[in-house]
């Protein structure tokens, strides 16, 4: 036996061992997180959502993507100062509705941009891109894609740590005395319009007798859900609402209200209502089953997967395994040896610089 052939099969006993090694290292990983959140589901989100804020832009860092840091800084100084208004000890009457609108914005505009960079990736992909290339570059869907999802999750997960400690906050306030004309939870004055029953929750000019939630002859109780929302939200901000308990709210002010969690509690007596309506416009508090997973799914690759990585490549090289994987010499190695490696130093240096010049680009 020669010696390349012994040097070939020590590198296939490597390769197999490094094999079931990087096996053992995800499975273990994917077993030990899944015991993490089935434990302690509290502890395992809020570290994944530190490290969905963080990890991104130490990456972005290293690989100077500035325009993505620039947004990063941006979006994490307004929902920084949301989440510390919420941290406050005596927190304000309007804050409900101030984080509340900074979410839903947040929402609405990264639905937008993801929806828009999706429906470029589609005609990119049925031959259209081309012919509009000229009208933006190539790698505008992927980036409007990536910004629409990242900071769609991660404003997400962090309104729900909002609602949370406004939950902790507000859930144990109780106001004996109301003023007719005063919100009942930011106290200022209400609209004249508030005489009218159309004000009530559910109410219509249609359906001044009929009580909040109740249903007309033939009408299921997802139509009278249905038609509570559309009086709701048609009337705006201005719309001021009252509850079956008969308190009475600004429609903006019951709106975050309904971040805290608290969606069959009245704010002053604390009485339990409907408040399902109300509940039903915070689009990032989904419970469908198939979106929850794909934003596992998506927190698992920008968190957790650098994790493993990083920790197998230092296990690796600690082992010296990855030493054991280099190519054997060829007979050839003798001649030319200097030339041969100025090339090839020359070519990766080369590929490596274009590669990176297009990640920037993308980002």
């Amino acid at each position: 036996m020669t010696e390349r052939q012994e040097l070939t099969e020590g590198q296939a006993g490597v390769a197999i061992i490094t094999f079931y090694l990087v096996l053992a290292v995800m499975v273990g990983a994917q077993s030990a997180l899944f015991w993490w959140k089935k434990k302690d589901k509290r502890s395992y989100e809020l570290v994944t959502l530190l490290g969905l804020w963080l990890v991104p832009p130490v990456i972005s860092l290293k690989m100077q993507f500035w325009r993505f840091l620039l947004v990063w800084t941006g979006f994490s100084a307004m929902t920084g100062y949301m989440l510390w208004q919420c941290m406050q000890r005596k927190m304000s009457s309007s804050t409900p509705h101030l984080v509340y609108a900074w979410f839903l914005r947040a929402h609405q505009v990264n639905v937008a941009i993801g929806g828009i960079g999706y429906l470029l990736l589609l005609l990119e992909l049925f031959g259209v891109g081309p012919i509009l290339r000229f009208l933006y570059p190539a790698t505008l869907s992927i980036m409007m894609v990536w910004y629409g999802l990242y900071f769609g999750i991660l404003g997400r997960d962090c309104a729900e740590v909002a609602a949370d400690r406004m939950a902790a906050v507000m859930g144990t306030r109780r106001k004996m005395a109301v003023s007719v004309n005063a919100c009942g939870i930011c106290d200022g004055a209400l609209n004249d319009a508030l005489t009218a029953p159309a004000a009530r929750l559910g109410a219509s000019p249609a359906d001044q007798g009929r009580a909040p939630g109740a249903l007309h002859p033939g009408m299921s109780s997802e139509d009278g859900v249905a038609a509570d929302a559309a009086a709701i939200w048609g009337g705006g901000d201005s719309q001021d609402v009252q509850l079956p308990c008969k308190h009475l709210f600004h429609g903006r002010c019951i709106r975050g209200w309904t971040i805290v969690g608290k969606k069959d509690v009245c704010p002053v007596c604390l009485e339990k209502v409907d408040l399902r309506v109300l509940y039903g416009n915070r689009p990032w508090a989904s419970t469908n089953l198939s979106w929850i997973q794909m934003l596992d799914a998506v927190r698992y690759l920008i968190v957790w997967n650098p994790v493993i990585l990083i920790a197998l490549h230092f296990l690796l090289h600690e082992l010296g395994l990855d030493k054991g994987l280099q190519p054997p010499p060829s007979e050839m190695d003798g001649f030319n040896a200097t030339s041969t490696l100025n090339t090839s130093l020359s070519l990766s240096s080369s590929s490596l610089l274009n590669s990176s010049n297009g990640t920037r680009r993308l980002f």
